[in-house]
């Protein structure tokens, strides 16, 4: 079944220890690409949180977005460093005494300078952090994988009739092609007792023009690749492979490539006109798979 790379979830739950709220929002990528906004005290879990998504989810541009409330005295421990604090009082006394004004010394001012707060780990509270942020990341992916799914049925149908579309143009190819040479030889053969009556080393050319004239314009084979590059598509929809977009978007390559081959092999207009009409499919469906997992 197709998934498709465009999702959203969102999850939150609440623990002894506080209240953990995670976003997960997927588009289209070729790659997998993962950018995670965490909140200082759980910066530590950027690694994991990559893991963790990367586990169920293959292609595609994700953002991340987690936020956490803990309950007073659960978190992780703060502490002040002092000895920063006052070297940057110190600096500013000395640019307040060098450009005579008053001393700056409130707290605001200290407040602009990160390091003078320190967050360190609480290892009574590591691992139900953890454990509670992971369920909650999870909980998350369950909603993005649902509509993930939801979608990609969606998509799959859309290819399904496309595939049944290029399948039918196949079909009329085949039948044009069958009888091609056919009639290259009688409107040949015409031509040639128009100017030479008929005889022996007459119907002899023909023949040997007819031999060279099936050899440069037989689409059997492209015909045969056509059919087997359209029966892979249809068994990779249908199976429980976890990611399918590079495959088909190959497929769909090889499709286009038989299609432009039989459109400048060919005599026929209207064969030239079905590659014309099946190469639109084709582009159909190649738009559409960059949104497939």
């Amino acid at each position: 079944m197709l998934k498709s790379m465009t999702a959203y979830g969102h999850a939150h739950i609440e623990t002894s220890i506080g209240r953990f709220v995670v976003e997960i929002q997927s588009v289209n990528r070729k790659y997998l690409e993962v950018n995670i906004s965490l909140p200082k005290e759980l910066w530590r879990f950027d690694t994991e949180i990559r893991k963790w998504i990367s586990e169920r989810i293959t292609r595609g541009q994700v953002q991340v977005k987690v936020s956490a409330v803990f309950v007073k005295g659960q978190s992780l421990v703060v502490r002040p460093n002092i000895a920063l604090a006052k070297q940057v009082k110190e600096a500013w006394d000395v640019i307040a005494e060098a450009l005579h004004v008053a001393p700056m010394a409130n707290v605001d001012l200290l407040s602009h300078h990160s390091d003078i707060l320190q967050y360190e780990e609480d290892d009574r509270v590591e691992e139900e952090v953890r454990d509670s942020l992971r369920e909650t990341v999870n909980l998350a992916l369950d909603a993005v994988m649902i509509m993930k799914k939801k979608e990609g049925a969606a998509l799959q149908k859309e290819l399904e009739e496309h595939l049944l579309t290029i399948g039918s143009q196949v079909e009329k190819i085949t039948a044009q092609s069958d009888s091609s040479s056919e009639k290259y030889r009688t409107k040949l053969k015409e031509r040639i007792e128009q100017v030479v009556p008929g005889s022996v080393e007459n119907e002899e050319r023909i023949l040997r023009e007819i031999c060279l004239f099936a050899e440069k314009v037989d689409i059997a084979e492209e015909i045969t690749r056509l059919k087997s590059h359209l029966d892979q598509c249809k068994n990779i929809m249908q199976s429980e492979q976890e990611s399918m977009g590079k495959t088909i978007e190959f497929l769909t390559q090889e499709l286009n490539r038989e299609a432009n081959t039989i459109g400048s092999k060919t005599a026929e207009t209207e064969v030239s006109m079905l590659a014309v009409e099946m190469k639109g499919v084709i582009e159909k469906i190649r738009q559409q798979i960059q949104n497939i997992e």
